[in-house]
């Protein structure tokens, strides 16, 4: 959870005039740990969020399965591929694991 910033402001003026990390911690009410997070701290804007969006196994299938789904809505509903058809398929005919 985010310390707001009046409170980092605080800690690092604190820091900056000497007052120990332990009593900056007792006297704002948070861990001396977030203290001296803050108290070390460059930049005191938010870090930019990552993309951490990673590829998976299925990625580079996703055209082929796309392709087969779309032949599916011109089948009778029988004959269409299940989830367990098109990974057997998968196994089968592109060598997924």
């Amino acid at each position: 959870m985010a310390i707001p910033m009046p409170i980092q402001q605080d800690i690092r003026r604190l820091d900056r005039q000497g007052v120990s990390r332990t009593r900056i911690a007792k006297r704002l009410g948070v861990d001396r740990a977030t203290v001296a997070k803050y108290a070390d701290m460059e930049d005191l804007s938010p870090a930019a969020p990552k993309d951490r969006r990673r590829g998976t196994k299925m990625d580079r299938f996703a055209a082929i399965v796309d392709a087969w789904l779309e032949a599916d809505l011109r089948m009778p509903a029988k004959q269409r591929h299940t989830a367990r058809r098109v990974f057997d398929r998968l196994v089968d005919e592109h060598g997924f694991d």
